[in-house]
């Protein structure tokens, strides 16, 4: 096994590498605003703007590489830093969201009175789900058995 001896490039410009499936590269452009955490600064949101969309698919993941330039960057960095992102491809004001933990299958929410409920889901992540009809935000649900 060979181990680099050293390794060169620019200490201040990094970019944001993500990888993104075969279903959602179709939605991507560049420009599209990008909200980022990292593990070494929990609880901080920080910016970036999707600048290059790679055009070959790595097949063993199916997914494209996606770089991106920083708006907001954290104070120190470092190279190969993990990243959790969204690329924001839409955005609705007053949109009724819900975790998505509370869904239970594609399209059922359990009221607190222990009924379910069938909803229409929209836009999704991995923590939030929107839903377009079903619901209104004065309804309690609770979250689904797992």
């Amino acid at each position: 096994m060979l181990n680099p001896v050293a390794i060169i490039g620019d200490a201040t410009n990094f970019l944001i590498e993500m990888k993104v499936d075969e279903n959602d590269i179709a939605r991507i452009r560049q420009g599209q605003r990008v909200l980022y955490t990292m593990d070494s600064y929990k609880g901080k949101v920080f910016e970036a703007l999707v600048e290059k969309i790679e055009p070959l698919m790595e097949e063993q993941s199916r997914s494209f590489t996606v770089k991106a330039v920083f708006v907001t960057r954290p104070p120190t960095l470092y190279p190969n830093l993990s990243v959790e992102a969204n690329i924001v491809i839409q955005v609705k004001e007053k949109a009724l969201t819900i975790p998505r933990s509370y869904l239970v299958g594609d399209s059922m929410v359990k009221l607190s009175s222990g009924k379910m409920r069938k909803v229409v889901v929209g836009l999704k992540d991995y923590q939030k789900v929107e839903i377009k009809t079903g619901l209104s935000e004065s309804d309690k649900i609770m979250e689904s058995a797992r």
